[in-house]
């Protein structure tokens, strides 16, 4: 404790988006904090996706017409954040940057959901990188999001980043249009078959950094439940093109 505060004083914390110092580490000054926008009810209780208005008195059978239509293979999800303004700088920072230590804010916020999701989770899986990628980007971002998150949590659930796998490099899903996202992804994991005795009958957290248009999160989802997953949840730090976002 006392190395941590003289450490404060000679390099004090400062916000990972300005550089204004701040109080402690993994904080936002105030000013960049008011920019980010934190998903609010109501919203879809399969995606996550935010809502303009409640489509039930009772907000757990609240679907988006995208679910309804096409039922989802994974059994719920949520995205802490709106893809804009700062926590879009903040997440391509992390991502493309080497930011890694902003792993740390992002599952500070995606704890919220510790009595939903993770009391129900079994194994917190990442969303796998194909090895050529993780070579040349030398991290997993949602890899580091699920070993931060373990760190925060009350009830743990087993991280096994190995169960599931990416067994064909596939081109940036950047610039695509959504059919083009889900052909392009289209059969690209698998579930090692070492690995299908423990994850019969058992639940599935799924965690990625951002979620466009659910084309990834849908086809690990659809190959955990082929492997024999009773339930996958899907959790993000942020949504691509989600509106009715208020800042908390």
């Amino acid at each position: 404790m006392f190395i941590r505060k003289i450490l404060d004083i000679l390099i004090p914390p400062r916000c990972p988006n300005c550089g204004l110092e701040v109080d402690a580490d993994n904080k936002l000054c105030a000013c960049c904090w008011k920019e980010i926008h934190f998903t609010t009810e109501p919203f879809c209780k399969k995606c996550g996706q935010p809502l303009e208005h409640g489509m039930s008195d009772n907000q757990m059978d609240c679907q988006c017409a995208t679910c309804f239509d096409n039922k989802p293979d994974y059994d719920g999800g949520r995205s802490v954040l709106s893809y804009d303004g700062t926590a879009k700088t903040l997440l391509l920072r992390f991502k493309h940057g080497d930011a890694t230590y902003m792993a740390c804010l992002f599952a500070s916020w995606m704890k919220q959901y510790e009595d939903n999701f993770f009391k129900e989770s079994d194994y917190l899986i990442p969303v796998p990188l194909h090895w050529t990628r993780l070579l040349k980007r030398r991290y997993n971002q949602s890899s580091l999001l699920a070993i931060s998150l373990l760190k925060v949590l009350k009830k743990k659930p087993s991280y096994a980043p190995f169960m599931l796998r990416r067994k064909r490099r596939t081109p940036s899903q950047g610039h695509k249009t959504a059919q083009q996202r889900y052909d392009n992804v289209h059969k690209a994991f698998i579930v090692p078959d070492r690995y299908h005795a423990q994850l019969k009958g058992k639940n599935v957290l799924l965690i990625d950094d951002v979620m466009t248009t659910g084309a990834t999160l849908q086809e690990c989802s659809h190959t955990l439940k082929q492997a024999g997953c009773s339930k996958v949840f899907i959790l993000t730090v942020a949504r691509v093109g989600a509106s009715f976002m208020k800042s908390c």
